[in-house]
């Protein structure tokens, strides 16, 4: 970028160097052209003599007064070489001019030309008839001095712009390199970035220059990716911890299975009541191994994104109906059905939206089946359904986006244990259940798949909702799920 702007500069320099020593030497020949045609006026007015006239004689003397004293050649009509007066008269033998061509037709076009003599000496001359047709006068002027101010304007100027284009080219150079300082930068951090080191970013960025904004821009995008890559390995890391709790899960089932199967391959049951108790374990393990993979199947379906099967939902009937069957299930459970406290209704009434029925009974059925799970036979259950404003509960976890408000509510609260605070999230990852005994994110050999919440999870977010999780004023955990109305629904997630 250097040279291109000194090669420019250089360029533009030395056209106004030639055109100015046009112009100097177009203003002298000029000036010479004047003299000529002065002399002319004077030669004209009187005839040339046959011989080398005095100093007396008129053309003569007016020529020795001229500043710069020119020099007339005498030829006669026959363009024969007579004589020379002027400046001419101090030399013994002045050179001859060359290049006069014909004499005539140089006095009719009344023009000036630069011709050499033998010397190689330039002159401008002035061709015109003697005013008795007896001969032609020779006008001539020495154009050494034009030629010497040319030189001596193109060897200044030369010089001068020389000087100009190297205090350019240095100037150029430093500005350039200040300018081109920040891609430095980006070319140094994009190898340290090459060689692994995601973090690095582009140092002063200056967001009112170019190459600032491209840093910025830079930087952005290395966040973004960093963020993407960092994001990618996180879910590759939930990805084979998902696994390996998904391995150790089934392996546990089928471990038991395969020891009552030995235990009686090898007699080591009687037939009777222990071979009855034997059989109903191997069936309980196997309904067990077979919930997880249907839990594992639904959240596969679920992480392919299959589209949501939009229809009229009534919350209330679904909560009814889950609380019915969980009656059928524990009879002496308390499990009461109220309306949201601080909600837009005082009484139960039905809550409807737009939402895919299958899925929102499935949260409202695990919500419930995990308060069964975790808590004392004593504890209370109560499922809260209404309409109305941001709860005001503060929440130890939230998985989801707030949907916008009012919303839907579905509260499920138990008045068992509860939840530590630093279990508050990870009870929504896959395949964690607490465990007092253990503090790996192991599933036990009694109890649900550790799958329940993970899909209440899926299926709220996937209608564009929240899941939250707080303390039950008293003792226990309540779980909040917000839903947004229909609209909102369709608008943030078309997909599960």
């Amino acid at each position: 970028m250097t040279v291109t702007i000194v090669g420019i500069c250089g360029l533009a320099l030395a056209l106004a160097m030639l055109t100015a020593t046009a112009l100097l030497q177009n203003v002298l020949t000029q000036r010479i052209d004047d003299q000529l045609r002065g002399a002319a006026e004077l030669s004209g007015e009187m005839p040339l003599p046959r011989t080398p006239p005095d100093e007396s004689f008129p053309l003569s003397a007016r020529a020795a007064d001229m500043p710069d004293n020119p020099r007339v050649y005498a030829y006669d009509a026959a363009g024969e070489y007579q004589y020379a007066i002027g400046e001419a008269r101090t030399e013994s033998e002045p050179a001859a001019l060359t290049d006069l061509g014909d004499l005539a037709e140089r006095a009719a076009s009344g023009e000036s030309r630069t011709v050499t003599d033998d010397d190689g000496h330039a002159w401008r001359v002035l061709v015109v008839t003697a005013p008795d047709d007896s001969g032609f006068a020779v006008l001539a002027l020495s154009a050494d001095q034009v030629e010497a101010a040319t030189e001596s304007l193109l060897l200044i100027g030369g010089a001068v712009t020389l000087a100009i284009l190297g205090l350019l080219a240095c100037g150029a150079f430093w500005v350039v390199r200040a300018g081109l300082r920040p891609l430095d930068r980006m070319e140094s951090t994009a190898a340290a970035i090459a060689d692994g080191r995601l973090a690095e970013r582009v140092a002063d960025c200056d967001p009112h220059t170019e190459t600032g904004r491209l840093g910025l821009a830079l930087n952005t995008m290395l966040t973004r990716i960093q963020s993407a890559l960092d994001a990618s390995t996180a879910s590759e890391g939930r990805l084979r911890q998902f696994l390996a709790d998904a391995s150790h899960e089934l392996r546990t089932p089928l471990t038991s299975i395969k020891g009552f199967a030995q235990l009686y391959h090898r007699g080591g049951v009687p037939i009777g009541p222990v071979l009855d108790e034997t059989i109903g374990r191997i069936e309980a393990e196997a309904r067990r191994m077979g919930l997880l993979l249907d839990d594992l199947m639904l959240l596969a379906a679920l992480d392919r994104e299959r589209p949501l099967q939009f229809g009229q939902v009534d919350l209330l009937g679904i909560a009814a109906d889950v609380i019915g069957a969980a009656h059928l299930r524990e009879p002496d459970r308390f499990i009461a059905l109220e309306p949201l406290i601080g909600g837009d209704d005082e009484f139960l009434d039905a809550v409807e939206l737009q939402g895919d029925e299958p899925r929102l009974r499935q949260v409202v059925t695990n919500l419930v089946a995990n308060a069964l799970r975790h808590t004392p036979s004593g504890s209370d259950i109560t499922v809260r359904i209404g309409r109305g404003p941001e709860p005001d509960t503060p929440w130890l976890a939230q998985i989801g986006d707030s949907p916008s408000f009012p919303a839907a509510v579905i509260e499920v609260a138990d008045t068992g244990p509860g939840v530590a605070p630093e279990h508050a999230e990870a009870i929504f990852e896959r395949l964690f259940r607490l465990d007092q005994g253990r503090a790996r994110r192991r599933g036990t050999d009694e109890g649900g798949s550790g799958l329940g919440l993970s899909i209440v999870v899926a299926i709220v977010t996937a209608h564009g909702g929240c899941v939250r999780l707080s303390a039950t004023p008293g003792g226990g955990a309540t779980f909040q799920v917000l839903l947004p109305d229909s609209s909102a629904a369709r608008d943030l997630a078309p997909h599960v």
